[in-house]
């Protein structure tokens, strides 16, 4: 087993010790939750949270468009009022076994990691919101052989066939992967967090279709002053400060050109050093790697300072050595086939997860990054049970598809190329229009190009729902200038919704058949649990930090 999300079997483990309170030492509420006001008198909460507000003030400094609301701001901010409101919690979303990150933690089978999710339910609505906290813990040490067998298999049901409730209560129970001993607060080797700083509705960029930006940090528990201390972010450079310091950046570069070194970057396995690395990084959406924000290391150095290294599975060229060093920062994994700008954001299941609403609900609880590391982590789990020490090694989040035949301009396809002129400065960047080509001309007598002007990056090729489309799922497709004012107008969204949105054909997903880039595979009317249709993110209520109350 190397990941959970199953609903009922979360609100098992929560209601039996593994809710977020249990990490700042504030009491929970028989069902596991504890209300972010109560947190909100946690010391070690508030070293968090002070962090985070401290950030978020930096980003309005900056920018004097930015602020809370729809009515009055073109550059929406988080509210970071959710994080002490008496509406709001953290809600389990996910248990990963992450065995193979045993190179990441010496003397310790990798790791455990609880990602939660907030969420909020008031009189006027509920829903969840774009930010994650991952609790990441140290898991057991090795066996005396040097094996992780044991911890391996720790992560075996007893039946295979165990779901739902019982296994939420096996997993916590004195046997399970979060056995009380191993939530103990010394387990913790970081908390990390990650919330949508600040969205641009594509009114304000209607040549990206949008724009928002990703607040990553990481935080170290202090056991002296029973904190959490702000720590440095795995891999991810600070760019301002080497780029100030060249000799700074030159031991950087003369230590990344080592060749253990290398060695560890082609396994994905490397560890920069903590005086290279920054406290406080961004991703932005969209368009993924073709933001020169999402490249730290590309913003570093030139293809010149590297060379091909031979018998490597990742590092062939100068060009493919700083793909590989972006592809493991934080801004480079989390825009890599990435659900906006997460990896795991939870499962909506109607009838089941605390704020479900129709019109508001991801069909899959992760992304098309993480569906394809799941085989990996199986077979690393599978393999430390015979094995020593298995094979680490993880390939690029985003294959090196320019091989690959373009897609047929059916139902969900891009329609409106573009050319990113990038820049460190994401509010910078730029999206040129390219001629449209037969390739990008949308296939069918009655299909219509969604521009990205009105929020559909790279166009999308849509039409009139058609039952008889293999590809297609009808759905509803929000207009969006109505849409937003009737949300800030502080009307219900379930009342918007209904009264704002127009059917059309739209790509059918699931973990199988994912979205491309800059979509999102959403709940559909008609279709069975872990399928859906694809939409942009920010069309998702949930996924945008705008127009709750």
């Amino acid at each position: 087993m190397v990941l959970v999300t199953s609903p009922v079997a979360l609100q098992a483990a929560e209601k039996s010790g593994a809710g977020f309170g249990r990490w700042f030492d504030v009491p929970v509420a028989a069902s596991g939750i504890a209300t972010n006001q109560a947190l909100a008198r946690s010391p070690a909460w508030q070293s968090i949270t002070a962090a985070l507000k401290g950030s978020l003030a930096a980003l309005q400094r900056r920018d004097p468009q930015a602020g809370v609301g729809i009515a009055r701001y073109p550059h929406r901010i988080f509210d970071a009022r959710w994080l002490a409101s008496p509406d709001a919690f953290f809600e389990l979303v996910g248990v990963a076994n992450r065995m193979d990150r045993r190179p990441f933690q010496p003397g310790a089978c990798g790791e455990t990691r609880l990602v939660y999710r907030l969420a909020y339910r008031s009189a006027a609505m509920q829903s969840r919101l774009p930010m994650t906290v991952a609790v990441e813990l140290r898991g057991d040490a090795p066996d005396a052989d040097g094996s992780c067998a044991s911890a391996a298999r720790r992560w075996q049901p007893p039946q295979a066939s165990m779901k739902d409730e019982a296994l939420g209560r096996w997993l916590v129970s004195a046997d399970g992967p979060l056995a009380p001993q191993r939530l103990a607060q010394a387990r913790i080797a970081q908390v990390t967090t990650n919330l949508q700083s600040v969205r641009w509705p594509s009114a304000v960029r209607p040549d990206l279709g949008g724009h928002a930006e990703y607040l990553l940090r990481a935080f170290r528990w202090n056991a002296g002053t029973q904190r959490f201390d702000a720590g440095p972010l795995e891999n991810t450079p600070d760019v301002a400060k080497l780029k100030a310091d060249a000799p700074l950046r030159k031991a950087l570069l003369q230590w990344l050109q080592q060749p253990d070194t290398l060695r560890a970057l082609d396994n994905a396995t490397v560890r920069i050093p903590d005086r290279f690395l920054a406290t406080e990084s961004v991703s932005v959406a969209p368009r993924g790697l073709e933001r020169l924000a999402n490249r730290p290391f590309e913003q570093l150095f030139a293809t010149g300072d590297w060379q091909p290294v031979p018998g490597s599975r990742t590092l062939q060229s100068p060009q493919a050595v700083l793909r590989r060093l972006d592809d493991l920062s934080c801004a480079g994994c989390h825009q890599s086939r990435a659900v906006a700008g997460f990896h795991l954001l939870g499962l909506d299941r109607r009838g089941v997860s605390r704020t479900f609403t129709t019109g508001n609900a991801l069909a899959l609880p992760h992304s098309p990054h993480l569906q394809d590391e799941l085989a990996r982590r199986e077979r690393y789990v599978k393999a430390a049970l015979t094995t020593p020490v298995p094979d680490p090694f993880r390939p690029l989040a985003t294959p090196d598809d320019a091989n690959a035949a373009p897609e047929k301009a059916t139902v969900g396809a891009s329609c409106e190329p573009t050319r990113i002129t990038a820049s460190a400065d994401p509010w910078r960047d730029r999206a040129q229009k390219l001629p449209r080509t037969a390739a990008t001309t949308c296939e069918g007598a009655d299909s219509v190009c969604e521009k990205t002007s009105v929020g559909f990056p790279g166009g999308m090729c849509s039409g009139r729902c058609d039952p008889k489309d293999p590809n297609g799922t009808c759905g509803g497709i929000a207009i969006l200038s109505d849409f937003n004012q009737c949300l800030a107008a502080k009307q219900p969204f379930g009342d918007c919704l209904s009264k704002h949105t127009r059917p059309g054909n739209l790509r059918s997903c699931s973990a199988h058949k994912p979205c491309r880039e800059d979509y999102i595979c959403a709940q559909a009317e008609g279709q069975p649990e872990g399928r859906g249709a694809c939409i942009p993110p920010y069309f998702l209520f949930q996924m945008r930090v705008d127009g709750h109350s």
